[in-house]
């Protein structure tokens, strides 16, 4: 049997008990970032959303909970990843509107959606966010928005997503963090 974690946590009046496996980010709890990130969700009352890059799938289940009238999408190339997260969505008995799936940034996505959340992976450079924010441009509905976590990150996002995107604000900065609100 594979070794594992369960990270378990209270955030925003949320419980949280998540499987998690060595090689995933943030494996045994969850980091500042995505903590404070959590913390100051803007959540849409109803649609359709992504988690992008979602690991084991904090931010999406996270989302799903809050909110029981949006579907969530949950994207990541990583198979560990997707496996990891499809056990976590059927631990909460989510299957119903909650979909897990492979996908190299948001290209596997077949629908334009409300809003894209996202602690990217900054380790995968700024590729990874030219790819991120000129497929946000065709994914995301007018009036929809992208909300992300950087770490020491901030102008890269910014220099990039202003290519696609003319109302980009930092909503919070803490401890390194930035939280960046992408408006469409």
């Amino acid at each position: 049997m594979r070794e594992f974690y369960i990270v378990n946590d209270v955030i925003d009046g949320i419980p949280l008990s998540l499987v998690s496996h060595p090689g995933l980010f943030s494996k045994k709890k969850i980091d500042l970032g995505t903590r404070t990130f959590l913390e100051n969700l803007i959540i849409p009352q109803q649609g359709t959303v992504v988690d992008l890059g979602c690991g084991y799938g904090v931010i999406g289940i996270f989302i799903a909970l809050k909110n029981e009238n949006l579907k969530v999408y949950m994207l990541d190339v990583n198979p560990l990843a997707i496996a990891t997260s499809k056990m976590n969505v059927e631990r909460y008995n989510l299957q119903n509107r909650v979909i897990v799936m492979k996908s190299d940034v948001l290209s596997a996505l077949q629908e334009k959606v409300d809003a894209i959340y996202s602690n990217p992976p900054l380790s995968k450079g700024v590729d990874f966010l030219q790819k991120f924010a000129e497929q946000s441009a065709e994914k995301l509905k007018k009036g929809g928005f992208i909300q992300m976590v950087v770490y020491k990150g901030e102008n890269n996002v910014l220099k990039i997503f202003s290519n696609y995107f003319s109302d980009i604000k930092v909503i919070k900065r803490s401890k390194g963090y930035s939280i960046i609100v992408v408006n469409n």
